[in-house]
């Protein structure tokens, strides 16, 4: 039997459109798995830079509880045996701190000469706090945050080893991981006279922050020396504790790169060793610690199993094929009679195989054809928009990861990083302009009380309500943004007039004292207020928060809701 050269053409048509439709679909799929791969590694190393900062913050917000009670005149009282009352009432403010922070073992004050021996101590002991007093007080001169902190300077912050703790009566902390946080404690004339340390219990931080992450990623962390502290299994961790090294540098030889401080940050495929059946994607990045200690760096990581990234891209594969198939009989029905009109479309959809991502490629198909040429254009559209649309969902959640770095979760202001980053480039402007700016320190009066008589429910509540205030009364130009429990902060650029000033100043006390609709109730509280102003009370954002601090502190004094100038 002799075939013409239409009969061949057509052979041939129907062969090139079937590999054409298998090398879409592969190109697709192809292009699918590697796009969700990076999109996910991408996502994992964002949520590690984001815990990386969290956990940052945690040891700022350590840093600032201990700057209080170390500048508390009670401690210093405490420490030059003037009686009783100063550790009575240093003892009542440690149970005041460590109620508002369950994740505190100890907070105890150590003085610099009888050999380090406790003064004030106050332990967390099951679910409650117990106050350690008389022959229980140790002597602590020997152990190395003792005589490490006591060479700092005041205001300086040292943290300790992570280790597990082995200190005997240290009830819950006995036997836990835990890290040590301490500050000198120094007279008018910046002698030490002792220190504050704090004890973290580290077991329940990483939970908390674990508790924010999908289901399936797995949390590692390890010391300078890549010795993990945290780990999926518990017991690869604290190995040293037991005489033994588990290092992550052996599991995943490639943060050994991280441990030796030539590289921050990896982002790694691992499908060998323990994970050669069950591959994942791992992000770690390495961190130095920026204060005094002994633990001078860090490695976090976060590692997600391959199988749930390529999940989609499975299920995206499967549809892909069935497509595939169909095509490919269509093809070879009709391309027989159709050579001619089908050799342009081929080449049309070969090209945009192989050029997946440009849009103007897929633009260009056939897609208003009722043939099988249109079926095949729009089913390679469709697909190439499922694969979009699966790309911008990863894209909104890193946004939204990246947005969590920078405003505070609960009433939505921006955090005291994003703040600091606006006052910088307010100041510049302001030094460029000669102009002037302001900044508000806001403090709620008799907060805790409402925490403490109506949960902290309906405390979030009224900080929500009281951060919409502050943002409706402001101009959008200023900033508001919520730095601690009840402290708020608000800049206001391109200041003419104090006058002015004050007058938005005690209009958002006004606003502030007016009563929010919480649930079925009405809840009312006060503020007192802080102003300071660029240039006349400093050029730098320490020296603007520290006066408007100081103003807010005098407005307490002077009996509250009250607004002051530094």
């Amino acid at each position: 039997m002799t075939f013409g050269i239409a009969a061949r053409l057509g052979w041939l048509l129907a062969l090139g459109g079937i590999l054409t439709v298998g090398m879409t679909g592969y190109y697709a799929y192809d292009a699918s798995r590697t796009l969700l791969i990076e999109a996910a590694k991408n996502e994992l190393l964002t949520s590690t830079q984001v815990l990386a900062r969290r956990i940052a913050l945690t040891r700022e917000s350590v840093s600032r509880d201990l700057h209080v009670i170390a500048n508390h005149p009670a401690a210093l009282a405490a420490l030059d045996h003037k009686g009783s009352v100063a550790k009575d009432d240093l003892a009542t403010l440690f149970h005041l701190i460590m109620g508002a922070n369950p994740g505190y073992f100890q907070v105890r004050l150590i003085a610099a000469d009888n050999h380090g021996l406790e003064t004030v101590r106050v332990d967390r002991d099951g679910l409650g706090l117990v106050r350690v007093e008389d022959d229980e007080l140790q002597e602590k001169a020997h152990y190395p945050y003792v005589f490490n902190t006591l060479k700092l300077a005041a205001g300086e912050t040292y943290l300790s080893r992570i280790v597990v703790n082995h200190e005997h009566g240290s009830h819950a902390g006995l036997d836990q991981p835990t890290v040590l946080f301490a500050m000198p404690v120094t007279n008018a004339v910046g002698q030490v006279k002792g220190l504050i340390a704090i004890n973290l219990d580290l077991k329940g931080l990483f939970a908390l922050l674990a508790k924010d992450l999908p289901t399936d990623f797995k949390l590692f962390l390890a010391n300078r020396d890549g010795d993990y502290l945290i780990h999926p299994d518990p017991a690869q961790t604290f190995g040293f504790d037991r005489g033994r090294r588990i290092l992550i540098q052996d599991e995943f030889p490639a943060t050994g790169a991280l441990v030796d401080k030539q590289r921050d940050a990896i982002v790694l495929d691992v499908d060998s060793g323990a994970y050669a059946e069950a591959p994942i994607v791992a992000a770690f990045i390495a961190r130095d610690v920026d204060i005094a200690s002994d633990e001078n760096r860090l490695v976090l990581g976060l590692a997600q199993p391959l199988s749930a990234v390529l999940r989609q891209g499975d299920m995206l594969g499967s549809v892909t094929l069935r497509i595939v198939l169909l095509l490919s009989l269509l093809i070879a029905i009709i391309a027989a009679l159709l050579a001619r009109f089908i050799a342009r479309p081929i080449n049309a959809m070969s090209a945009a195989a192989q050029n997946f991502d440009d849009d103007r490629l897929t633009a260009a198909l056939p897609l208003t054809r009722q043939d099988e040429i249109g079926i095949l254009s729009r089913s390679f559209r469709d697909m190439r928009v499922q694969i979009n649309q699966q790309l911008a969902e990863l894209e909104t959640r890193r946004g939204e990861l990246e947005h969590m770095a920078q405003h505070d979760f609960l009433t939505g202001l921006p955090n005291r990083a994003l703040f600091a980053d606006r006052v910088e480039l307010a100041l510049a402007n302001a030094r460029r302009n000669r102009g002037r700016l302001a900044l508000l320190f806001i403090d709620l009066d008799q907060f805790k009380p409402i925490n403490d008589t109506h949960g902290h429910a309906v405390g979030d509540q009224l900080l929500k309500c009281l951060a919409d205030r502050i943002r409706d009364t402001i101009r959008e130009s200023d900033t508001a943004a919520r730095i601690g429990g009840d402290e708020f902060v608000v800049l206001l650029q391109e200041v003419r007039e104090t006058d002015d000033v004050l007058a938005v100043a005690d209009k958002l006390r006004r606003a502030i004292a007016l009563p929010c609709q919480i649930d079925s109730a009405e809840a009312c509280i006060s503020a007192s207020i802080g102003v300071a102003f660029y240039p006349e009370h400093g050029n730098k954002l320490t020296e603007l928060t520290k006066h408007a601090d100081e103003a807010m502190y005098r407005a307490k004094e002077q009996g509250r809701n009250a607004v002051v100038m530094a």
